[in-house]
């Protein structure tokens, strides 16, 4: 009941409650694992234009999936450079697409009128495709090959350097390509998802302001994540750090 919920509130953001049945099906996504060398699991979601997407439809180019959500303070900065990751590859039949797993689409939408970027956006207001990414950090990037497989998986941001090598070398079709991991202490592997956790990173979404305030706010971040468990993700922080 939670998940039709979420799934309605969604729908009527946006003002599709006609294609809510349409929408529901979508959701339902077969749960396998998301590892490197793997197949790439299937999404089929809505655009910001209400437009189904397809991941399959993508197969024969190279596809950058980014899992975000609002409060995500890196997606601040990943956001604006995959933007232009896809602008640098675009003509080498590089696409990128975001997938927001904000619950509330209001927010992504407002952070988007902050952030703009050009790519694809996709709203998953359940969160399941984020279960089926086994997706433990905020944000988590996948790199698809041409064939539909996994060739890497960059988690927490800042890696843009190695994304955009990594599209290099699948576009050349040599080398190896080498996934980047959290610490495991800041892998959200708890019953509470890397993409909930937007309560104990709120002090670092905020970038602006003074040095003693941004201090501040690190503290009571750091209390945050201290006090809900083990101090990273699995006791409860946000896993974007």
């Amino acid at each position: 009941m939670h998940t039709l919920s979420l799934t309605r509130r969604f729908l009527e953001a946006r003002g599709w409650r006609r294609l809510g049945s349409a929408f529901l099906l979508l959701s339902v996504v077969t749960l396998h694992a998301a590892d490197t060398g793997q197949t790439a699991p299937p999404i089929q979601l809505m655009d910001q234009a209400g437009k189904i997407f397809s991941l399959e439809a993508l197969k024969g180019q190279v596809v950058v999936v980014d899992f975000w959500a609002s409060w995500c303070g890196p997606c601040r900065k990943s956001l604006p450079e995959l933007d232009d990751l896809q602008t640098r590859f675009a003509s080498q039949g590089v696409k990128v697409v975001g997938i927001s797993l904000d619950s509330d689409p209001a927010l992504a939408t407002a952070f988007l009128e902050r952030v703009p970027v050009r790519f694809t956006i996709l709203h998953d207001p359940t969160g399941q495709t984020g279960e089926t990414y086994s997706v433990v950090a905020m944000p988590t990037t996948f790199l698809i090959d041409r064939e539909g497989h996994i060739a890497a998986r960059f988690e927490g941001g800042a890696h843009i350097q190695e994304e955009r090598a990594a599209v290099t070398t699948l576009l050349g079709g040599t080398g190896a390509i080498k996934d980047v991991h959290v610490a495991s202490g800041l892998q959200a592997t708890g019953a509470l998802k890397a993409w909930r956790r937007g309560h104990l990173a709120d002090p670092i979404m905020n970038l602006d302001g003074d040095k003693l305030t941004a201090m501040q706010r690190e503290h009571i971040h750091s209390s945050k994540e201290g006090a809900a468990g083990s101090g990273g993700a699995t006791g409860g922080g946000c896993g974007c750090n």
